[in-house]
C-alpha cells in the first residue's frame, strides 16, 4: 500500500508537471542553483549538460532544441523538492541526537579532516557488501565523486575538498548499484548533493541508501582555486593538497608540487581559505542563503569537525561531531560503534551546535565585492591582486567584529587595552 508521503510526492510532481515542463533552472534561476548534478541526471534524453561557468561553479546548460519541457528534472531539482516539501528529510527528527565521535584507530584518525568518523562507518558498510559513493580527488585537483566498493577506494575519500565535486552519473550509479548489492548503501557529500540523491530515489530505494552529509560552510569558487594554486606554485603541478593536515595540529594546510616544493602553513594563514571561510567572497551564490541547512536536517547522519568541543573529550589528532537524523541513522553508527573502532561520546545538542551555526542556519551576507572579485579573476588578474583589491582591510575587520559582538563595551575596552600596551612597548628600554 502507498503511504501518505510517497502519495504526497505523487501529487505535488504532478501538479508540477500540469503547471509548466520547463527546465527547472527556469524555474529556480541561477542565483539558487546549487550544482548538483541532480538535472542533468533526471533528464531522460540528456538534453542538460553541467558545466563549468565563468565564476568557476558547476552549472546546467540546456538544449533547447533537444528539450521536449517534460518536467522530469522539475521533478528532481532538490532546490524545488525542498521548496514543496518533497524530501524525506520532512519526517527526520527536528532535534537530533548529538555525539562526538573519533576512530580508535589512530592511523585513520590522522589521515581523516577530523576524528574519523566517516571511514568507521563507510567501513561498516563496505564489511557488509555495501558500496559508498563519496568525493575524492580527481584530475588537475578537481573533486569528483565516485562509487567504492573497497576500503582502500574509500580512504580516497577522506579529507577535505574545499571545491565544487563533479557529481557526474553517480546518482544513477547509485541507483545501479541497489541491484548489485545486498547489503546497504552509503552516500556522502554536501547537503545539497544529498539532498538531490534523496530526491532521486523512490521510497523503496531510500529504505537502503543511508544519506551522510557534512556540515558545509558553504561552496568555494573552483577556479578561484585553481587560480590561487597556480600562482603558489610558479605554474608547477601540484601532486597533493591537503587542506586539514595534521602534522603541525589539527588546522594545517600541506601542498607538494611535482618538484619537491611544499605550502605548509597554518589554515587561518592560508590566503585561500581566508577569502572563503572568512570573508566568504567567492562562495556560490546559492550557499548564501542555503536551503538545506537548517533542521530538520536532509540526511541520515550529518557530520562534521567539532568546532567548541567539550574540553574533556577535546584532542588534537580531532573529533568529530555527529548529528543523527533519523532511526536508519542511529541504527548504522550503533552497528558501526559495535565493531569496537568507532569512541562515541553523547553531547548536549546545543554544544554540538554552539560553534557549528551552519548546522541549523545557512545564512550568510552576500558580499558587496563579490561580484567584482570574480569579474577581475574571469578578466585575469592574479589571485594576488584580487586579494589586495577586494579583501577586507583590517580596519574593515575590526569594525565588522566589534558590529557582531555581544559585548561592544568589553570588545572596545579589550581594543583600547592592546593598543595601549603597544604605544607603552614603544618607550620602554631595550635590555641588551
Amino acid at each position: 500500500m502507498q503511504n501518505r508521503h510517497e502519495a504526497l510526492i505523487q501529487m505535488h510532481e504532478q501538479q508540477l508537471i500540469m503547471k509548466n515542463g520547463k527546465p527547472c533552472i527556469d524555474v529556480i534561476g541561477f542565483a539558487r542553483c546549487t550544482g548538483c548534478f541532480g538535472c542533468q541526471a533526471a533528464c531522460p534524453i540528456g538534453a542538460i549538460v553541467i558545466s563549468l561557468d565563468a565564476d568557476g561553479f558547476y552549472k546546467p546548460v540546456i538544449n533547447q532544441q533537444t528539450c521536449s519541457e517534460c518536467g522530469m528534472c522539475q521533478r528532481r531539482c532538490p532546490v524545488i523538492a525542498s521548496q514543496e516539501q518533497l524530501l524525506a528529510s520532512a519526517g527526520n527528527w527536528k532535534e537530533p541526537k548529538a555525539y562526538a565521535a573519533w576512530s580508535k584507530d589512530d592511523d585513520v584518525r590522522l589521515s581523516s579532516s577530523s576524528g574519523g568518523f566517516f571511514s568507521e562507518l563507510a567501513r561498516q558498510v563496505i564489511e557488509n557488501e555495501g558500496a559508498v559513493a563519496g568525493c575524492a580527488w580527481g584530475e588537475n585537483l578537481t573533486p569528483e565523486h565516485l562509487l567504492a566498493h573497497t576500503m582502500p577506494e574509500v580512504e580516497k575519500m577522506r579529507g577535505s575538498k574545499y571545491a565544487p565535486s563533479r557529481c557526474g552519473n553517480i546518482y544513477q550509479e547509485v541507483i545501479a548499484a541497489l541491484s548489485k548489492h545486498e547489503g546497504l548503501l552509503l552516500f556522502s557529500g554536501t547537503p545539497c548533493q544529498v539532498a538531490a540523491m534523496d530526491a532521486a530515489l523512490s521510497q523503496e530505494q531510500r529504505t537502503r541508501v543511508l544519506l551522510v552529509e557534512f556540515i558545509c560552510h558553504g561552496v568555494p569558487s573552483l577556479s578561484v582555486f585553481h587560480r590561487y594554486i597556480d600562482e603558489l606554485f610558479s605554474g608547477d603541478k601540484v601532486e597533493s593538497y591537503t587542506f586539514r593536515d595534521k602534522s603541525l595540529g589539527w588546522q594545517t594546510v600541506l601542498a607538494v608540487s611535482s618538484h619537491g616544493k611544499r605550502h605548509h602553513v597554518i589554515a587561518s594563514n592560508d590566503t585561500f581559505i581566508k577569502g572563503f571561510s572568512i570573508h566568504h567572497i567567492y562562495m556560490m551564490e546559492s550557499c548564501y542563503q542555503c536551503p538545506f541547512a537548517h533542521l530538520p536536517r536532509v540526511a541520515d547522519i550529518t557530520m562534521g569537525d567539532f568546532w567548541g568541543c567539550p574540553e574533556p573529550l577535546y584532542d588534537k589528532r580531532g573529533v568529530s561531531v555527529v548529528l543523527v537524523n533519523t532511526e536508519k541513522g542511529m541504527k548504522a553508527i550503533e552497528a558501526a560503534k559495535n565493531r569496537g573502532l568507532l569512541e562515541l561520546q553523547t553531547v548536549s545538542f546545543a554544544e554540538a551546535v554552539a560553534k557549528n551555526p551552519r548546522a541549523i542556519t545557512g545564512d550568510h551576507a552576500l558580499p558587496q565585492k563579490r561580484r567584482s572579485f570574480l569579474n577581475g579573476m574571469i578578466a585575469g588578474k592574479s589571485f594576488a591582486a584580487l586579494q589586495t583589491a577586494f579583501f577586507p582591510s583590517r580596519s574593515e575587520l575590526l569594525w565588522s567584529s566589534f558590529l557582531n559582538d555581544d559585548h561592544k563595551l568589553l570588545f572596545l575596552r579589550n581594543i583600547i587595552f592592546s593598543a595601549l600596551r603597544k604605544f607603552r612597548g614603544l618607550f620602554l628600554p631595550v635590555h641588551q
